[in-house]
């Protein structure tokens, strides 16, 4: 491929292919709302859902953007449940944020009740923090359902665990909803389309409809150059430090939710 190519998502005539999953300068990803969705177009996309960490930032010029490449931007919201374990729900479709730090059911119920979907992100890594046990996936189910779940993710796993994932989806898949890729991209050009999901249609309602009716797929995008260890260093710090202290002051995580 010369250098000057950019790769590109290519699927036949009637699907499409969305980030679902995003960062943004909002919360701990390097680029703006902007500059993402200009990655996205370039990647291919047509839909990108920027979902930043307990917060949702104003999009107008990214759907400015959007609307001149051929991209639809979904407002969600990357929720960081109650800690211990701080599980991460994804929100898509949504208007107002939702309040960080409640539990997982009651985060999903907020994401409902405003009309959302309630995606299960990153599920079954091999930590403690942020992503749902099969164990703690097991006791949501008890109570509510989802509207998706992130069956291949760009987190680190343990080996076995693509397979363990589909047979749990495979035995609750009316109570997990659609079945989604997430590239959960913090880099814009750097990282964004390495996972995308696959739906039918070529914009927001199709993806939405879709997702309704559980007829999406994961897909394995394109392979951008990373990001080089000072550009990872920096979002690492920015995730940990600016991030940390953005919500211990109050500016992120209001929103929503149970009082």
């Amino acid at each position: 491929m010369p250098e000057d190519a950019v790769e590109r998502v290519t699927l036949p005539a009637g699907l499409a292919a969305a980030e679902v999953h995003a960062h943004t300068l909002a919360s701990d990803g390097m680029v703006t709302a902007a500059e993402l969705v200009r990655a996205a177009a370039a990647a291919g996309l047509r839909v990108a859902c920027i979902t930043d960490h307990d917060t949702i930032p104003d999009l107008s010029e990214a759907h400015d953007v959007g609307a001149e490449l051929g991209v639809d931007v979904v407002r969600g919201q990357e929720v960081t449940c109650v800690f211990p374990p701080g599980t991460h729900i994804v929100a898509l479709f949504i208007d107002e944020p939702v309040r960080m730090h409640m539990s997982v059911e009651d985060t999903v119920d907020a994401i409902h009740d405003q009309g959302g979907l309630a995606i299960v992100a990153h599920p079954f890594m091999p930590t403690y923090f942020a992503s749902m046990s099969e164990r703690r996936l097991d006791r949501l189910l008890e109570t509510r359902t989802v509207d998706g779940i992130e069956i291949r993710h760009t987190a680190p796993v343990l080996p076995g665990t693509w397979k363990r994932l589909d047979e749990y989806y495979a035995a609750y898949r009316e109570r997990l909803g659609a079945a989604l890729g997430a590239g959960d991209s913090h880099f814009g050009p750097a990282d964004i389309g390495r996972l995308v999901t696959v739906f039918e249609g070529t914009g927001a309602a199709g993806l939405l409809r879709s997702l309704e009716q559980r007829t999406t797929s994961p897909l394995r995008g394109v392979e951008p150059s990373p990001p080089g260890w000072r550009a990872r260093l920096a979002q690492q710090q920015r995730s940990m430090i600016w991030l940390s202290h953005q919500r211990r002051t109050g500016r992120v995580g209001k929103g929503v939710g149970p009082s």
